[in-house]
This record gives C-alpha cells, structure tokens and sequence, in this order.
C-alpha cells in the first residue's frame, strides 16, 4: 500500500505473489520493505528440497510505481528443511535472511545470511553466511532478523545461556575496512571481515 501523502491515507494496493508460486511455498510469512525495494520470506519454498525456503525481492519502477524485477535468493548451501526466509529484513543495499532450522553446528542449530545489491547491475549477491560463536543443537538462530547500517542483530529463542531455550539476541558489525563489495562466504562469526 501507498500513503496519499495529501490526504493520509493508504491506498494504491499492489498484490506480489512468487513467480513459480507452489501450494504450501508460506510466501509472505516474513516481508521488509526499504525505499524502493521489498523482501518476501516463503520458508517451505521447495526449489533444491522439501522446505529450503527462499526470499524474492522486489523493485518499484519509480516512474510507474509498480513492484516488479522479482529476484529470487537461496543459500548457496541450501538443504531440505533449512526453512530460509522464515525471517527478512532489508535495509538499503543490504537484505538478511533468517535459516532458524539450517544444520551447520547442529540439527537447527540455524543461520542467517546477508545479501549486498550490487549498485552497478541491480544484482543481489554477495552471500555471508554467519551465525553464533556458541552455536548449538535447537538454538533456532535466525528466527528473528534485522539490519540496519553497519548492524545485524539476530535472534535465537531456544539459546541456552541461563536456563533450557532461555534465549539470546546476536548483534554483528560491519568492518569498513574490508572491501564493501566482496563479502565473503563464512561459517562462523569472528572471522575479521564483513559482518562479524
């Protein structure tokens, strides 16, 4: 929806489904919305296996208004179940998506992984994949995701510390000092480039 800035109200609907929409795909369980672009979780997406999960993001012709130039995004490591897309959120040239049942570290131990816009093709790439220094079995880390700047915080609701699924929140930061445009691709947090 768009806001009529001189009469305040919201109207203009535009409806965006997936391309190769499927029965069962959730898209929709999480969206994010960031100037002219948009991010649509679908987390039993099936493309690579049963519930891989996928987010599609969307750019708004701004001499039209209309969303369209619909990118599709997976983890390069995508497994069934991993359920990416369960959490998004978009923020400028950077997207994260949450992958709270991923496997690395333990069965759902999970992921998040962060996508950059490459400003000269409009391609969104530069995968980083981080998650939890502690990373365990069942921690659910990505369940909940946003980015702001040079910040990612990440949720994890059935962290441990303190008591069984007590819960914990993970911020990360950008290293200006590495090159902006090559992210790198990481299993862990910690590593002294990109979002640590």
């Amino acid at each position: 929806y768009k806001r009529d800035t001189s009469t305040g109200v919201w109207g203009s609907e535009q409806k965006i489904t997936a391309s190769d929409a499927q029965a069962d795909d959730n898209f929709g369980v999480s969206v994010s919305i960031s100037g002219d672009y948009a991010i649509v979780g679908a987390q039993h997406e099936d493309t690579g296996g049963t519930s891989v999960g996928a987010a599609y993001i969307y750019k708004r012709d701004t001499s039209t208004g209309v969303w369209g130039s619909e990118q599709k995004i997976q983890s390069s490591d995508k497994q069934t179940d991993d359920r990416l897309g369960y959490s998004v959120n978009i923020s400028g040239d950077y997207a994260i998506v949450g992958s709270h049942s991923e496997d690395t570290g333990g069965s759902s131990a999970g992921s998040a992984y962060i996508y950059k816009r490459d400003t000269s093709t409009g391609v969104w790439g530069s995968e980083q994949k981080i998650q939890a220094n502690d990373k365990q079995a069942s921690d659910s880390f990505g369940i909940s995701v946003n980015i702001s700047g040079d910040y990612a915080i990440v949720g994890s609701r059935n962290e441990d510390t303190g008591g069984t699924d007590a819960g914990a929140a993970y911020i990360f930061k950008h290293d200006a000092t590495y090159p902006p445009d090559d992210l790198p691709n990481v299993d862990n947090a910690g590593t002294g480039n990109g979002f640590n």
